[in-house]
């Protein structure tokens, strides 16, 4: 049953034989065989990740203020 699935050696993506012998992924995503360019990131670590680091950034005021309320406030 395991001969009917296929595993890429670049991004061990898994797919049917019946979906073709090139994997998928790196068919649409790796031109040429060129490095991908990864445009996203967790924790804003990525190129396009402003609106992450915003949110994180909030995230973190709020945890600061809570926290100072109730260490000091009590």
């Amino acid at each position: 049953m395991s001969d009917n699935f296929l595993v890429c050696e670049r991004c061990d993506f898994e797919w049917h034989r019946l979906d073709g012998e090139k994997c998928p992924i790196c068919d649409n995503q790796f031109n040429n065989n060129s490095t991908p360019e990864f445009k996203g990131g967790m924790f804003g670590t990525g190129k396009k990740a402003g609106r992450v680091k915003l949110y994180y950034k909030a995230l973190g005021m709020i945890a600061l203020v809570y926290m100072i309320y109730f260490l000091l406030g009590n």
